[in-house]
Order: C-alpha cells, then sequence, then structure tokens
C-alpha cells in the first residue's frame, strides 16, 4: 500500500478518535505520531517528538506562566475588579463582542498569537470579578477565532500570507505581489459577519455546545482554578513583583509584534520570546517554580508537541497533494468555470488548513493555483488571495493554527472546536468564496 493512502487511513482515524473524545489528547496524538513515523518511510523517525520542544510548546508554555503569574502577583484580579465595575461586563454577550472586535482588529496588524495571550488572563480576571456574570471559557473561544480570522484581513497578520505572496512574486509579471489590504477586500465582510455570527448565533451555540452551568462545563479549563477566580483573598506581594510580572507580559508582546520584523526576527521568535518571559519570571522567585511547571496544561502541551507529525506525514508522504489535486480534478481542472475553480479552491484550503499548519498547506497550495491560473489566461493574484485567506480558517479544530492550541487549556475539547467553530467555518468560506467572485471575476 503507497505510504500516501497509509498517511490518509491515520489521518482519518486520528480525527475520529479526537471527536469521540473517548482517550486524552495527548494519547491520541502520540499513537498517531508514532503511527506516521514508523509507517510512512519518507517521515523522519524523529519528526514524530520534534515538535514536543518546537516553537508553539514553548509558546503555549511559556504564556501560561505569563499568564499566569499576574493572577499569582494579584495584578489581573485588581485589573478584572476595575474593569467589572464598568456597564460592559454586566452582560456576558456584551463582554464577548467587545473583546472579539477588539481582537480581530488587534490581530489584523499584530501577532494573532501575541493579542490571544494578552486577553486570556484579561478576560479570565474579569470574569472572575463578575461574581458569575462572565464565564472564561464562553468568552475566550470567541476571542481565540476572532484572532484567527483577524490574522486574515492583511498581509502582515499571520505567517502565511508572506508564503503565498513570495510564490506569487515569484512569477514574472507580479514581481510586485499583493499590497498589505489586498485580502481585506474580501475578509473585511467577512469580519463583520463573523462578529454578527457571534452576537447572534454563535453565542447560542456557545450555550448549547458548552453548556455553561453543567457539572463538567469549567472540566480541565485552567482559567477557572482556585488561582484565576479568588478575588477575596488577592496575594499579598511586593510591588516589584507586580511591576515585573506586567512588564515582562508587554515585553513578550512587543517581541512577538517584532519577532516579524528586522532585526528582532533575527533574534526572537513566539517560541524563544514565551520562553525568555517563563525564564525572567522564575528566574525572580516572581511565580514558585516548582509549583508553576507542576500545573502546567502538560495533556495539551504533550498534545501539541506530537499531533503536527499527522501533518507531516501527509506532507512527506504527499497525501496532501493527493487530495489536493484529487479534489480539484474531481470539479473539472483546468476545464471548469471560474467561479467552480474559486469555490474548490478557497474549500481546499480551508478543508486542508483544518489539519495541517496553515504555513505548509500555503507552500502545498500556491504551487498549485499559480499554474492553473496562467494556463487559464487570468490574474493568479485572486486565487492567491483566496489561498492566503483560506489558510487562515482552522477554526473548526483544535490544531490548524497556533491560536487554537493556545487557547486549549481552557478546557475546549476537539468535538467543541467542530460543533461551535464548524457552523462559523462554513459560513467564512462561502462568505470569502462569494467576495472574491465579487471582487475579481
Amino acid at each position: 500500500m503507497p505510504s500516501s493512502t497509509i498517511a490518509i487511513i491515520i489521518t482519518v482515524i486520528t480525527m475520529i478518535l479526537f471527536f469521540t473524545n473517548k482517550f486524552p489528547l495527548s494519547i491520541v496524538s502520540c499513537m498517531a505520531a508514532l503511527a506516521m513515523g514508523i509507517l510512512i518511510p519518507e517521515m523522519k523517525i524523529t519528526r514524530s517528538y520534534s515538535d514536543l520542544g518546537g516553537n508553539v510548546v514553548m509558546m503555549v508554555a511559556g504564556m501560561t506562566i505569563v499568564g499566569d503569574s499576574l493572577f499569582q502577583t494579584g495584578v489581573a484580579q485588581k485589573l478584572g475588579a476595575k474593569i467589572g465595575d464598568t456597564a460592559l461586563v454586566k452582560n456576558e454577550r456584551a463582554f464577548m463582542l467587545a473583546v472579539v472586535v477588539i481582537c480581530t482588529v488587534m490581530s489584523a496588524f499584530l501577532s494573532n498569537s501575541g493579542t490571544i495571550a494578552m486577553w486570556m488572563p484579561i478576560i479570565a480576571s474579569v470574569a472572575a470579578a463578575s461574581k458569575g456574570k462572565i464565564r472564561s471559557k464562553m468568552v475566550i473561544f470567541p476571542a481565540g477565532i476572532a484572532c484567527i480570522l483577524g490574522g486574515a484581513c492583511t498581509l502582515v497578520g499571520s505567517s502565511s500570507q508572506p508564503i503565498v505572496n513570495a510564490a506569487l512574486m515569484a512569477t514574472p509579471g507580479y514581481e510586485d505581489g499583493f499590497g498589505i489590504f489586498e485580502m481585506t477586500k474580501l475578509m473585511g465582510p467577512a469580519a463583520l459577519i463573523q462578529v454578527i455570527f457571534w452576537g447572534t448565533i454563535g453565542y447560542e451555540l456557545l450555550k448549547k455546545v458548552l453548556k455553561p452551568g453543567s457539572p463538567d462545563f469549567d472540566k480541565g479549563n485552567v482559567f477557572a482554578t482556585d488561582t484565576y477566580t479568588n478575588t477575596e483573598n488577592i496575594p499579598e506581594v511586593p510591588f516589584w513583583k507586580q511591576a515585573l510580572s506586567v512588564s515582562t507580559l508587554l515585553l513578550c508582546i512587543f517581541l512577538f509584534i517584532g519577532s516579524g520584523y528586522a532585526p528582532i526576527k533575527n533574534y526572537f521568535n513566539i517560541g524563544n520570546t514565551a520562553m525568555l518571559g517563563a525564564t525572567i519570571l522564575m528566574a525572580t522567585g516572581t511565580v514558585p517554580v516548582k509549583k508553576t511547571l507542576s500545573e502546567l496544561p502538560w495533556d495539551i502541551l504533550i498534545c501539541i508537541g506530537t499531533v503536527t507529525a499527522v501533518g507531516a506525514g501527509l506532507d512527506a508522504s504527499g497525501g496532501g497533494l493527493i487530495i489536493a489535486n484529487a479534489i480539484i480534478n474531481l470539479f473539472g481542472g483546468e476545464s471548469a468555470s471560474l467561479p467552480v475553480l474559486t469555490v474548490v479552491i478557497c474549500a481546499l484550503t480551508s478543508v486542508l488548513t483544518l489539519f495541517l499548519q496553515n504555513a505548509s498547506v500555503a507552500a502545498l497550495m500556491s504551487p498549485i493555483v499559480i499554474p492553473m491560473a496562467l494556463a487559464l489566461g487570468i490574474s493568479p493574484i485572486p486565487w492567491c488571495v483566496i489561498v492566503a485567506i483560506g489558510t487562515n480558517l482552522a477554526i473548526a479544530t483544535p490544531i490548524g493554527t497556533a491560536v487554537n492550541m493556545q487557547i486549549l487549556p481552557a478546557g475546549y475539547t476537539f468535538k467543541d472546536f467542530a460543533l461551535i467553530g464548524g457552523p462559523l467555518f462554513i459560513l467564512m468560506m462561502a462568505v470569502v468564496s462569494v467576495m472574491g467572485m465579487v471582487v475579481y471575476f
């Protein structure tokens, strides 16, 4: 049996196990990583576990410590109490919408990982001070999705757009690539519809799927532990520790943003930035080392570090390329109409990025759509823009982008992403496809 077929079978089984939620995430992801490493000869065996020390694991672990420091020093509780006095947080839906709008706008220009890293402790502190009116688990999920979709609104919002743009700029006649706001033509309306979704259907979905008030509602939610919810006894700590915890968070956000630009990117990425923040706090005694390390969400961290091997196996075996070509050819290939191909390219890119890293999907799809467009005698810019956007629509599984993995410690499951993010995912694909045809064709 070809290794590409084996990789596809492993991927399907893994997705089923994730969705049924019968086993811990870490166990399923470890089994999938081992299967890919052992059964896919094109993939290095070490790839099964190499990402356990990768950027995303370091980022999630480090920023969990940085965010937790705000609570251990009492800063977040004080901030939450002040925000809790405003009229905005008297209503959970209104607060959620405000956070969604802010996260969408911020992520269009700043690091979406840095944005959600900043907002999670703020949401948790506001929830703790609201006396049950705001529930962190109900707000963090839409905030994370807003960061992802906001990152698709501009050329600088996420890492996959420059990859697509680089492929376009390597094409004769298109050396200038596309501008910073080219994707805004399509994603501007989509982002607005996302806000409306969360204010209406989305909020009701959150209540139906997450079941607030049920005994297991906050199961696995680190933002609902005593550290985050105890506002009665704000810890008495020296002012310098409070100042250092805030300064460290601001430093991390600055470096998250700067890591996309020279000269900072030569020295820092999302992984060692978060690692730096955690090291500063533990080395100075701002947070206790043993207690902090023991309370990290290890099930999530192991899942993050091993589940990427699934995408690596698909990529190395050629399974991803086979799926892409098969679906495009199914709809007529180059002989299909432009509207049909536009929809297919958007849907295919978006679905692939649910299971593969968005940068990998960008590198996979760009060489497919550019020559196809040129063969049809049209500009490749429209389809490149759609691919760049599609690689940012990883909102129906927790493994397509780093932001989804960052919010996992709030206690969400694979099923939660499918049932809540799935309808919005379909809606976003439809909006982007329609806007692509309206704007370009």
